[in-house]
């Protein structure tokens, strides 16, 4: 059967379509056109992620509603026309009429993730704006089926995709010349921190050992002989000295066999409260005020240590310092003081977390929920959001950071909430 030209437009902000009003041609082709704009400055906002495959798939709807409505004015006007082929199928008005309901209620849906991310803010805000998002483009896909269950014009469906992975580009050689006074003399310095010494024992050994130097940190990566999950070690050697023949002090943020600790080593074999197998620590962040807590003492009894949660609360609350001051008391009241210059550690960080499967970022359980709710939207299976970051959800991230070829962690690290296109 022959067709006649029909008109075509993806109004998404009226609760049915605008053809349906009698609208001229023009009129519709202009909306599609502000549409188009719109769409451009909001994707403008995001360098990838979920939210803005939805806006990618929802710009390629409407680019396709532009030349429909384009070939229809052009026909009109005894102009050239764009050929374009699409199937014909049997027109069925009540089923237009059920469309017609359920774009309402699609909008009005809309509405209100608009008004909840225009209220919020962080991953809440992006949980709106990513559904917002996904029913603009089920609207988009419901006029689709408007226009084939009222003119019998078939139209290709425009469903999201994951987003592909991209190669990162080699990071540019740095061709800085140090400042006057810089000790890095050797291949393997890192040249952000010119003034650290990497001369230093430590850090020629670890660049025979081939292990990372990242600031003050050494950082070296294994595997568990018992289960080949991922180990990394990372030292901070702040406090070294060459002339130490009693041992060096460190910092040591390590993931082995799957559990995290934070371990102060000190050079000295100490007397720790027997009772409580522990030591009372004196700790400052930065210029914060100083806190006092406990510590668990070491089995060699040269250094105490947190382990599990405890650790990972703790290293969160290090990312962003600069220095952090230790003091250890023994049972007879004997102090042991350092202060670790921490330049360096969020890469040394960010290593222990990735091996032990936890995120450096403070969520709460509502945060937790919205990625859940995201990585869903996105077609990886979390099951019902529950704030609870457990194996399903575990499994569902890794296959997301698989697919745009990030870490395989399993957490919202701060690289997979950023490629997902939420700000923290």
């Amino acid at each position: 059967m022959s067709l006649k030209p029909f008109v075509f437009a993806i109004a998404l902000a009226a609760a049915v379509p605008a053809f349906a009003q009698g609208v001229p041609l023009s009129t519709e082709l202009a909306d599609i056109e502000r549409q188009l704009t719109e769409i451009e400055a909001q994707a403008a906002r995001y360098d990838g992620g979920l939210i803005l495959t939805l806006i990618d798939a929802r710009r390629e709807a409407l680019l396709l509603a532009r030349t429909l409505v384009e070939n229809r004015i052009n026909a009109e006007a005894g102009a050239a026309t764009i050929e374009v082929t699409i199937p014909a199928v049997q027109p069925d008005e009540a089923q237009a009429a059920q469309i017609l309901g359920e774009m309402a209620a699609v909008q009005h849906r809309i509405e209100e993730a608009e008004r909840e991310a225009a209220s919020g803010g962080g991953l809440i805000q992006a949980l709106a704006l990513s559904r917002a998002e996904t029913e603009k483009l089920t609207s988009a896909q419901l006029q689709m089926g408007y226009l084939q269950a009222k003119y019998g014009i078939a139209f290709p469906v425009m469903v999201p995709r994951p987003a592909t992975s991209v190669p990162a580009a080699a990071p540019a050689a740095d061709t800085t010349t140090p400042p006057e006074g810089a000790t890095q003399t050797v291949e393997w310095a890192d040249s952000r921190f010119p003034a650290i010494d990497y001369a230093l024992d430590p850090f020629e050994q670890a660049n025979r050992d081939e292990h990372r130097i990242s600031g003050w940190w050494t950082i070296e990566s294994s595997r568990a002989a018992v289960d080949d999950s991922p180990q990394v070690i990372a030292l901070n050697h702040s406090q070294f000295q060459a002339n130490s023949f009693m041992g060096q002090t460190a910092l040591v943020a390590r993931c082995i066999e799957g559990e995290t600790a934070l371990v102060f080593v000190q050079e000295d074999f100490l007397m720790n409260d027997f009772q409580r197998n522990s030591f009372e620590m004196t700790l400052r962040i930065d210029d914060q005020p100083s806190q006092q807590a406990r510590w668990n003492s070491l089995t060699n009894n040269k250094g105490a240590g947190l382990f599990g949660r405890e650790a990972e609360t703790f290293i969160r609350s290090i990312y962003d310092a600069d220095r952090l001051f230790l003091r250890l008391v023994e049972s007879k009241g004997q102090q042991h003081d350092a202060q670790f210059d921490l330049a360096g550690s969020q890469e040394a960080i960010e290593a222990v977390a990735g091996a032990c499967g936890w995120t450096t970022l403070s969520l709460s359980t509502d945060d937790y929920r919205a990625i859940q709710t995201l990585l869903n939207a996105g077609g990886f299976d979390v099951g019902t959001p529950d704030g609870q970051w457990g194996p399903a959800s575990q499994t569902a991230m890794r296959a997301y950071q698989a697919s745009v070829g990030l870490p395989e962690t399993g957490a919202p690290d701060r690289a997979t909430l950023e490629r997902l296109g939420v700000n923290r």
